[in-house]
């Protein structure tokens, strides 16, 4: 992305474009990189023997020395999961909500990297400078809890990365997307767009979570032996 000064800002999507998992973009601006998620994939039927699958990360070895951070927006596997082999490769420090740096923690347990990382905990509503840049994260809702957008502003414009994102009005945790501080950045003026929402393609909409709460109450009041819950990534 260049403008009329010639400066410019690469996006480089190392995976998660066009595909579910693998989560990994590279913001990257004068001397300055912050990577944006960091997951993993699921093999399909004809991956024998591949447990999972890790977005290439050469490029991030070839340029450690200018990476300021490691932006997380939520704790699904697709966004978490090659964390532990991106610290293989660079140290920077990892910045993410309490719920999501919690389950980042729990996954070094199991590679824990040569060099401890440095954890920076954010609220919806913080902004902090990583960098060349200035990051504001967003409130959004999806079907994980603390998950947040991103605001990512340089001297060119404001980039808005969204994360996986559902519009949900009455969220289980009662604190909807920030829909009106997405709407002042429009105001403003965005430099580039960057959205991630499943099915968002598809007509209709999907109700929300809460729903289940209902549910999940009758099923276990009435149950009359042992009860298993599997929970997906």
């Amino acid at each position: 992305m260049t403008t009329k000064n010639e400066k410019k800002i690469k996006i480089i999507p190392l995976g998660g474009l066009g595909q579910i998992g693998n989560h990994l973009t590279i913001f990257e601006y004068e001397d300055d990189i912050i990577v944006v998620d960091a997951g993993m994939m699921f093999p399909n039927d004809k991956m024998p023997g591949i447990d999972f699958l890790i977005p290439d990360m050469s490029y991030l070895k070839k340029n450690s020395s200018k990476v300021r951070g490691i932006i997380i927006t939520h704790g699904h596997e697709d966004h978490i999961g090659a964390v532990p082999f991106l610290l293989k490769e660079i140290t920077a420090p990892i910045y993410g909500t309490k719920l999501t740096l919690g389950f980042i923690k729990k996954r070094l347990e199991e590679r824990t990297p040569a060099k401890k990382p440095s954890f920076i905990e954010i609220a919806p509503g913080d902004c902090v400078n990583v960098g060349n840049y200035l990051i504001e994260f967003i409130k959004v809702n999806h079907s994980i809890a603390d998950c947040v957008g991103l605001a990512i502003e340089t001297d060119l414009g404001a980039i808005i990365h969204t994360g996986d994102f559902k519009i949900d009005y009455s969220p289980i945790d009662n604190h909807t997307m920030d829909l009106h501080r997405f709407a002042k950045y429009g105001e403003k003026g965005v430099l580039l767009l960057l959205s991630d929402s499943t099915n968002a393609e598809v007509k209709g909409h999907t109700r929300s979570e809460s729903i289940l709460a209902k549910s999940f109450n009758n099923i276990f009041s009435s149950s009359k032996g042992r009860l298993f819950v599997a929970t997906f990534a």
